[in-house]
């Protein structure tokens, strides 16, 4: 066909004027209009950065599972984790997630102390990153391992 239409995210084109979209292989996908298949699909994550072609062919080796209890939406790297309200990890190369424990508070007291990475209402889609280790895992006035 002389007609193009861009492939769908989770899917590429080897090369422009393919006319057929091809399906990312498990686990990677696309961005829209995608030539290639270079970031992690959903509760995935990249562990390190590297050449798009290595990722592409080794996708298990560069692709982990979303940790227990952390968010992974499409193309999420080790240091892009969501980290929910009432966990907290060292640093953003560590995939450990630790729950916060309540020490003598409330049930919520885990919760208020650590704060996570989720978006805050009224941020849209944008993430809260960490200044320093574990920093910003913590509600002002908290810090260190599990706030």
């Amino acid at each position: 066909s002389d007609s193009c239409s861009e492939c769908a995210p989770g899917t590429f084109a080897a090369s422009s004027g393919q006319g057929e979209c091809t399906r990312c292989p498990h686990p990677l996908s696309s961005g829209r209009a995608g030539v290639t298949c270079t970031v992690c699909q959903k509760d995935y994550y990249l562990l390190e950065s590297a050449d798009p072609a290595d990722i592409f062919n080794s996708p298990a080796e560069y692709c982990k599972i979303c940790p227990l209890n952390a968010v992974c939406p499409d193309n999420t790297t080790l240091s892009s984790l969501v980290i929910p309200r009432g966990f907290w990890r060292a640093s953003l190369s560590s995939a450990v997630l630790t729950e916060c424990g309540s020490f003598g508070g409330d049930a919520d007291a885990s919760e208020t102390r650590c704060v996570g990475s989720e978006p805050v209402v009224g941020e849209g889609s944008r993430r809260r990153r960490m200044a320093a280790a574990g920093s910003e895992y913590c509600a002002s006035d908290f810090k260190g391992p599990e706030c």
